[in-house]
Parts: C-alpha cells; sequence; structure tokens
C-alpha cells in the first residue's frame, strides 16, 4: 500500500481539487493521510466532509496546533500505514496515472519519480528516462531538472525512513524537502526517473518561497550548513557550494526587496557573514551557469557591496 500524506494549512481554495485527483487515481491501494495543520479556515470542516461522502476510500485526517509543513509531513509518516509513501501539497493536484507511474518503476530502486509540469516555476520537458546510478544522484538534482528538489515527485520506501530515523528538519523553512532528500539517498544506490510529468504545481503567492515572512527565507543558510555536513565526495561537495553562493544572492536581493523591515541591517550582516565565509571563488569560475543576471549580481556584490546596495535601492525605488 502507498501512503500520501497531504499537509493542509487554510487550504479551503484548493482541497477539494487536490482530493479529486488523489481519488481518481487508476492504481487503487493506498491511504490518504491528511494532516490539518492548525487551519484557522474551512479545512477542517471541508476534510471530515471528505470523509463522510466517501467511506470506501481509506482516509485519515489528523488535527494538530499549527507548527509548519516539516512537523506536519512528520506527523504524517508516524501515522502512515503504508510500505511507500508519497507527499502531495494540498494546493497542488496530480494527474491520474501518478501513482501508478510511480508504483510500476519502484522495484529494484530506492527511489522512484516522475516529471513535474505546472505554472509554478519554469519547467522545460525533459526526454530523460532510466536509471541514476549513487555517484551520479547530487548532480541530477542540482544541475539538472530529471530529479528535482521536491519530495511531491516521488516515492519513497517506509522501511529505509524508519530503519534510519529519517524526517524533516522543523527548522528549514526553504528546501527543506532537498534535505530530506539528499539524506534519504544516502541509503540507496539506484534511482529510477519517468519521463511523464504526472504532478501539477500552480503557482501559489501564499507559499514559503512567495510569502513576505523574510525569516523563512532566511533559514536558507542553515540548510546548507546542513547539507555541506553531508558525507559528500569533493565533486558533490562543490555543487552544494555553488548553490550556496547562488541561495545567498537569492536571499539578499530578497532582502533589499522588503528595505522596510524591521531587521534589515541585522538580516544584510548576517547574509555578509555568511558570503564571505562562502566558496565565492568557485562561483566566480562557474556561477555563470545559474544564469547570467544571477552572476552579474555577484559580481557586482563581490567588487562592491555598497554599489550592490545603491543598485538595489533605485530598481527598488523604479521598479
Amino acid at each position: 500500500m502507498i501512503s500520501i500524506i497531504v499537509p493542509c494549512f487554510n487550504v479551503e481554495k484548493y482541497i477539494e481539487r487536490c482530493f479529486d485527483s488523489i481519488k481518481n487515481q487508476t492504481y487503487r491501494n493506498f491511504e490518504i493521510v491528511f494532516i490539518n495543520d492548525g487551519s484557522t479556515d474551512a479545512t477542517l470542516s471541508i476534510l471530515k466532509e471528505i470523509i463522510n461522502n466517501y467511506p470506501n476510500l481509506n482516509i485519515v485526517v489528523y488535527s494538530q496546533d499549527n507548527q509548519g509543513v516539516s512537523v506536519a509531513r512528520n506527523t504524517g509518516l508516524e501515522l502512515a500505514n503504508g510500505e511507500y509513501v508519497t507527499f502531495i501539497d494540498a494546493d497542488d493536484f496530480v494527474f491520474p496515472d501518478f501513482l501508478q507511474v510511480l508504483n510500476d518503476n519502484k522495484d529494484g530502486v530506492g527511489l522512484s519519480v516522475v516529471g513535474i509540469t505546472g505554472d509554478g516555476f519554469n519547467i522545460k520537458k525533459t526526454s530523460f528516462e532510466g536509471i541514476i546510478p549513487k555517484d551520479k544522484f547530487v548532480y541530477e538534482f542540482w544541475l539538472t531538472q530529471h530529479l528535482w528538489g521536491s519530495v511531491a515527485n516521488k516515492i519513497y520506501s517506509m522501511q529505509i525512513i524508519q530503519d534510519h530515523n529519517l524526517s524533516f528538519d522543523p527548522e528549514l523553512k526553504i528546501m527543506e524537502d532537498m534535505y530530506f532528500n539528499m539524506n534519504y539517498c544516502q541509503h540507496i544506490d539506484k534511482i529510477y526517473v519517468s519521463n511523464q510529468q504526472l504532478y501539477y504545481y500552480p503557482k501559489n503567492a501564499e507559499s514559503t518561497m512567495h510569502n513576505s515572512n523574510f525569516s523563512n527565507k532566511m533559514t536558507i543558510i542553515a540548510t546548507f550548513h546542513k547539507l555541506l555536513n553531508l558525507p559528500l565526495s569533493k565533486s558533490d561537495h562543490e555543487i552544494i557550494e555553488l548553490h550556496q553562493v547562488n541561495s545567498l544572492i537569492w536571499v539578499l536581493n530578497n532582502l533589499y526587496k522588503n528595505k522596510e523591515l524591521e531587521d534589515f541591517d541585522q538580516f544584510k550582516e548576517t547574509i555578509s557573514k555568511e558570503f564571505k565565509k562562502s566558496n565565492r571563488l568557485l562561483f566566480l569560475k562557474k556561477g555563470w551557469k545559474k544564469g547570467s543576471v544571477r552572476y552579474l549580481t555577484f559580481l557586482v556584490y563581490q567588487i562592491s557591496p555598497t554599489l550592490y546596495e545603491n543598485l538595489m535601492l533605485l530598481y527598488c525605488k523604479f521598479k
């Protein structure tokens, strides 16, 4: 059986669409574990109605105080009864063959993956399909669009999760799913990737990546600290270091777009210290791979943080 864990926080506008996509799966041996994470809207009422209207489906609804998506997913893992588990965000939806394709390709590998589509980010359709060996995991996760860092388009072995006491880190609000994947992949040797795009990710301005809570964005610094402490090869370590600098530029740009923040100076100082400790030489050599705009931003900040600040303030003034 596959356990589908769906964290829910104030998703009254989306949850029925998400549920409809799950109940219409061609693969039928599944349970749905809804975690109501302290919703203050009609989410819980809708979930109760779903249980009443579909008594033939294996559905669990569990309510807890609001503690964030990581704790919600961890609660789901504790309640799940399946041999395998997948995660679906309540504001997303899946196509009818989502579970079937994941299940068909899970044997003999530690992770089965399908493609993502949607209007939430720039997705290039890939024709890649097949096995990815362990020595290519980090490269494929970070430098291609074959795997994605999300946990939403994958099926995991509950045995591996339980044997190695794997869970989501509640302190991380950004890229917590990538950190989970990197930990999980320490214990497997192969990943199977299907090129079928069966998970739909709509753009949601209320998501963590898009919301205005800048403290959440700052946790990306801690995420990279943890990622760089994983037992990685030198080449894999450099891939993470490259993305660390890229993420520092991203969070710095976001900071200046929120110049009115009360803790602006403190955030700026923290980012500056992290930037100085990061592998800037590596980014100078290879950072262009992350795009010309991000690379030029890095160069300006590297040459003169004051010049960068003046340009950002000018940009924010006239945008």
